[in-house]
């Protein structure tokens, strides 16, 4: 008889617990989250002539639809690097030789859903870095190409619709329209010597990966606490998200690889007019030569 009391006492309170269990879509923490949105990385999806087309006609024409527009520019997409011609990036001889085969200088989105109204709530920055060792605590001592993007800087913001003739772009399509944010990567003079301009260093021979990362707050700053309580800031850590402050962040990777120039065979021309010249795989510029 006790036993079948205690159950139907239980089965009355699991009911009137269950009552009262209230929702939680509709709680929030205060003084609640203060970086909602991530960050993220926005490449431009793969085209077709005809939605080009549909996208950049004139404005009175009834044929044409923003749908078609995608939401950012072409630029060079994440994988492999390779020159167009179809050669070989270089490791030029002499302190001042350069690659004939540099890259064109481009650019990388971001994105942020932190938004309110037309204004955005965070800045995003970014850095490059080579050759990251995955096990590194260290990424700031990977940081590279400061000619081409300065470590930590922040990205230039633009409205999504800021259209160039023939390469209208425009919200994108089943979602919220945030703003971009777009890095370009650029020594001044349009492009990119990646194997022998990093910083003014030279690249050795073989294979490369490229990191860009952004990020939704300054990049982690340590700092120094003395035993009065004072406190002294120490070199930003380029590389290292502030995740302590809230901070969300995103990457993007190329590879490419770096060839000896010295092991072209001798006599070689770049651009061989018959089957008898050797194919040159590097194309070297050097003032020595002028």
């Amino acid at each position: 008889m006790h036993l079948r009391l205690s159950q139907r006492a239980a089965s009355v309170s699991l009911a009137l617990a269950a009552g009262c269990i209230v929702p939680d879509r509709d709680i929030r923490i205060d003084p609640g989250f203060d970086n909602e949105g991530a960050v993220r990385i926005v490449q431009r999806a793969p085209r077709t002539p005809e939605m080009d087309e549909i996208c950049n006609l004139p404005e009175d024409d009834e044929s044409l639809d923003l749908a078609y527009c995608p939401e950012v520019r072409p630029t060079t997409r994440s994988g492999l690097l390779r020159p167009r011609d179809g050669g070989a990036f270089c490791v030029c001889p002499g302190d001042e030789g350069t690659d004939n085969r540099k890259l064109n200088s481009f650019e990388i989105y971001a994105e942020d859903g932190d938004i309110e109204g037309d204004q955005a709530q965070d800045t995003i920055y970014g850095v490059a870095l080579l050759d990251l060792d995955r096990a590194t605590t260290m990424p700031s001592a990977d940081v590279a190409y400061e000619n081409y993007w300065g470590a930590g800087a922040a990205g230039v913001r633009l409205a999504v619709g800021a259209n160039v003739e023939g390469n209208r772009t425009g919200p994108p399509v089943g979602r919220e329209s945030t703003q971009i944010w777009v890095f370009q990567l650029n020594d001044g003079s349009g492009s990119l010597d990646l194997c022998n301009d990093d910083n003014g260093s030279k690249l050795a021979p073989g294979l490369h990966d490229l990191r860009f990362m952004v990020t939704d707050r300054p990049f982690f700053t340590p700092v120094l606490t003395f035993d009065d309580g004072s406190t002294m800031p120490l070199p930003t850590q380029n590389g290292v998200p502030d995740l302590a402050a809230g901070a969300t962040y995103a990457t993007i990777d190329f590879v490419f690889e770096c060839q000896d120039a010295a092991l072209d065979p001798p006599g070689c021309e770049p651009f061989p007019e018959d089957e008898d010249t050797p194919i040159c795989t590097c194309d070297c510029f050097s003032p020595e030569d002028q």
